[in-house]
């Protein structure tokens, strides 16, 4: 299954939703501290936080205002949202997101990324697309 498939599929689905949320979170709050994240900022939280062991954190901490330490607090709160997460799998039961789970659902937000980003240095193209995305599913 490609990177782009696994949009498609409703279980990856619930998956980048959760980590788009944290991810438009963490624009909110970076853009009330006066920090401009961009696609390319966003890009590097995702790698970094396919490499990180888990916290159970959910919120972006507000009250950072370093670029790179709010990447670096995007990357965890991405990373530690897989720990609080029970998924309905495909029987209606519940069960636990794995490492490999969310590390293709990270692959697949990428790709949404890469897809979205049409613009040079300090691109927003895809922070724009997912914030009205998420407020969408919000409803």
């Amino acid at each position: 299954m490609s990177k782009l498939d696994l949009m498609k599929d409703p279980f990856y689905a619930q998956l980048m939703f959760v980590i788009e949320s944290v991810i438009c979170k963490a624009d909110k709050s970076a853009a009330e501290n006066g920090v401009r994240l961009t696609d390319s900022a966003i890009k590097s939280a995702l790698n970094k936080a396919r490499h990180m062991t888990p916290e159970k954190i959910i919120e972006p901490i507000i009250s950072i205002v370093k670029r790179e330490d709010l990447i670096e607090e995007l990357a965890r709160c991405i990373a530690g949202n897989r720990e609080l997460l029970e998924i309905d799998g495909p029987e209606g039961e519940g069960m636990d997101v794995t490492r490999a789970h969310w590390d293709n659902a990270i692959s697949a937000v990428e790709a949404s990324l890469k897809t979205r980003n049409h613009g040079g240095p300090g691109s927003r193209d895809y922070l724009d697309f997912i914030h009205s995305f998420v407020e969408r599913g919000q409803l």
